[in-house]
């Protein structure tokens, strides 16, 4: 019996060495190469490739060109062969996105429904996967699960979570939501979820801390991959350190946090305004919103020195504020790099590729995660 569950241990190990292999090569390979990666015989190999075949996760794209005899043939991940839904359950909104099991998005859409802990909003979001489901033509049998981000630090014991001091809501019951998607799901923090999507984007998987600009600020710093989230799940609160000492209030009750001068809402809740509107305004050279950005830079340079200062590791920009701020890129290093205590240009500070969708990549893979696990 043992010897039995240690060979089918072993058949599965190597199945997913070689899937690993192909997935994390980004490009097709061939047979031979596999073998002489893994240091596995081809018939093992070949067999691995027949069944992950079989499941649909490989596919032949090509050939090769040949050294002498058969062109050897070229061997893919079937990028589509599964899905998985992530939805950020925003203030106003409710984001939904859907990636393959490359994690690249491939569809994703946002609707209007203001955060509310009611069995009427529970229906809501049900219904807003459903009918995303059905208007992207999403094949159920191959999604994965709904992975969810909330602006709190879900209670992964079920029921109620307390959501930031930002939300319009003070809790959010989860299980009242879960109980309405008939679909395996899963809440994560959303910062922590945007992080986690920046991290698996990056080829060089280094250590990195994700700062998520939006109506509040979070952050997640990544370690090898791993969020360290801190002795009581807190680790990341950037948004609460203080920037300015006795400055403006913020929602947390204390004065001077980062969050109060660099959240999204300085940009346009604040002003009665949209965001598209303020970044139209300074375009147009309105003296007051160009006065504002000018400042809010100042502000964000000062809080990402003081992070890399820290942590000594690239600090990615994510969120609402992330999808408007490359023009400007080059001028916020600028103002980092005039006041680092150490020689840098800046280019520490990014831009994560996922944008403003970062969060619902995240709360997603957590999904593809585990099915690769499993493989």
């Amino acid at each position: 019996m043992s010897n039995t569950f240690n060979t089918a241990e072993l058949r599965r190990q190597n199945r997913n060495r070689v899937f690993r292999y192909i997935y994390d090569s980004g490009r097709p390979v061939t047979k031979q190469d596999i073998a002489q990666a893994l240091n596995l015989s081809l018939p093992t190999v070949g067999q691995n490739l027949k069944e992950l075949q079989e499941a649909s996760l490989l596919e032949f794209q090509g050939t090769f060109d040949s050294t002498g005899g058969r062109k050897p043939r070229a061997i893919g991940v079937a990028n589509n062969s599964r899905f998985a839904i992530g939805v950020n359950l925003g203030h106003l909104r409710i984001h939904l996105a859907c990636i393959n099991i490359r994690a690249e998005l491939v569809c994703s859409q946002r609707i209007p429904c203001p955060l509310a802990d009611t069995e009427e909003y529970a229906d809501a979001v049900a219904k807003a996967v459903e009918d995303f489901i059905a208007a992207n033509g999403i094949d159920t049998e191959r999604l994965l699960g709904v992975g969810m981000a909330v602006c709190g630090v879900p209670n992964r014991e079920g029921g109620e979570t307390q959501l930031s001091p930002t939300a319009p809501v003070s809790k959010l019951d989860l299980n009242r939501i879960a109980s309405k998607i008939p679909y395996a799901t899963y809440f994560d923090n959303d910062a922590k979820a945007g992080g986690l999507a920046t991290w698996w984007a990056n080829p060089e998987k280094q250590n990195m801390v994700f700062l998520y600009l939006h109506r509040g600020i979070g952050g997640a710093m990544l370690i090898g991959g791993n969020p360290y989230e801190g002795n009581t799940g807190h680790g990341g609160e950037f948004g609460h350190m203080c920037l300015v000492p006795g400055g403006k209030e913020c929602g947390c009750g204390q004065k001077g946090c980062f969050e109060a001068y660099c959240s999204a809402n300085r940009l346009y809740a604040d002003l009665g305004i949209t965001i598209d509107e303020f970044f139209e305004g300074i375009q147009q050279g309105n003296e007051e919103y160009v006065r504002i950005w000018d400042q809010y830079l100042s502000d964000l340079a000062l809080a990402v020195n003081n992070i890399h200062m820290v942590l000594d590791c690239p600090v990615v920009l994510g969120g609402l504020v992330s999808g408007y701020i490359g023009p400007y890129l080059y001028e916020l290093r600028e103002r980092i790099s005039k006041i680092a205590s150490f020689e840098t240009d800046g280019s520490f500070c990014t831009i994560s590729g996922y944008g403003y969708w970062s969060t619902c990549v995240g709360a997603a893979l957590e999904f593809v995660s585990r099915f690769m696990q499993g493989i």
